[in-house]
């Protein structure tokens, strides 16, 4: 048998979340039938219990009872991930043998099923629209703060049940920041603006992340708007590039290597993986990065987000050609940029959803 914990394996089994990792655990039988008969025993406690359907699950709402229901199965697996110690202490006390392993619900999730896919879809219209509607909001000495309660009002006026996380929301220096969190910062004439994006619905996740630049109108930030035009549009090529040459059977760590070499001088200032997946988790497996060994298969959702980050004194412009190099410099620029799109592994290639 195997004790779940992960709170998103248990809302993707039963359509419950619970709130805290000890309000809601469930055996299940260990063997490659489990997903497909969705029987188990559900331990949660009086005010849950009714949630659950008894048609599938033997309901145990009476923690009293927990005990009775332990010293069924004395040794249990795990997943080591989502067992804190307190749990797995409190759990012990009933005489249980804990083994560690990979949750197989957890990877089972990674295959998405046409109704989820459906939920990614419209999760990432609604995410799509959120930012269509948020530009009008970008004028000057607005802040990133504002902008991104500004995001979180628009998700929930559309329908959203809300951000899987707030908003990533960064301008000009901020954005070589890759996962920077909203300051009092004002936007500025020449600004340079980055805005990563998230929201659920109907209990799955969408992700993507835009940027664009502010007015151009003082000479020394049309020669900056000029590299950042370059560098994004770089990242926008390098992304549907990506996108149209990977097919199902390849190893994701491929998609990362050719984002990188595409990247050419640029690759070194490339400081991430190139994605993730996405669905109940807005970062779930399949992990786009050179150290995974997964395959992509049909059915996967995940992001493709190559990004490039220059910190303070990288760059220089000399002779009106803009450089790089180690030391720093008052006189350096600093600016960021990521493109992302959610897609779809279909039958044959990636489709952009």
């Amino acid at each position: 048998m195997h004790l779940i914990t992960n709170t998103s394996d248990i809302y993707y089994l039963t359509g419950v979340r619970p709130h805290d990792p000890w309000e809601i655990l469930i055996l299940q039988m260990n063997n490659d039938e489990w997903i497909m008969t969705n029987g188990g025993i559900v331990l949660c406690d009086a005010r849950t219990s009714a949630l659950f359907d008894s048609q599938k699950y033997e309901i145990i709402g009476d923690r009293k009872k927990w005990e009775e229901a332990f010293k069924k199965y004395p040794e249990l697996s795990t997943d080591p991930d989502f067992l804190t110690q307190t749990l797995r202490e409190k759990i012990e006390t009933y005489g249980v043998q804990l083994h560690m392993q990979k949750s197989p619900i957890t990877q089972s999730r990674i295959i998405k099923t046409p109704e989820e896919i459906q939920k990614l879809r419209t999760s990432q219209e609604m995410n799509k629209k959120v930012y269509e509607q948020i530009l009008p909001f970008l004028i000057p000495w607005v802040t990133e703060g504002e902008i991104a309660r500004r995001i979180q009002i628009l998700q929930l006026e559309l329908g959203a049940s809300g951000p899987s996380f707030p908003p990533i929301v960064a301008f000009a220096e901020n954005t070589a920041v890759p996962h920077h969190n909203p300051t009092d910062r004002a936007l500025r004439d020449g600004d340079v603006v980055l805005i990563d994006m998230w929201l659920i619905y109907d209990g799955y996740c969408s992700d993507m992340t835009r940027c664009l630049e502010i007015d151009k109108r003082e000479k020394i930030k049309e020669k900056r708007d000029g590299l950042f035009d370059e560098i994004y549009s770089l990242l926008q090529n390098v992304t549907h590039e990506i996108i149209s040459w990977a097919i199902p059977g390849m190893k994701v760590a491929e998609l990362d290597k050719k984002a990188r070499e595409m990247l050419g001088e640029y690759e070194s200032y490339f400081t991430h993986s190139l994605g993730h997946g996405v669905g109940i988790d807005i970062h779930e497996a399949p992990w786009i990065s050179v150290r995974s060994d997964e395959i992509l298969q049909a059915g996967m959702i995940m992001t493709i987000e190559p990004g490039v980050y220059f910190p303070q004194g990288f760059l220089q412009m000399n002779n009106e050609k803009w450089i790089m190099h180690n030391e720093g410099s008052s006189n350096g620029s600093i600016f960021g940029a990521r493109y992302e799109e959610m897609v779809l592994v279909d039958k044959n290639w990636l489709v952009v959803i």
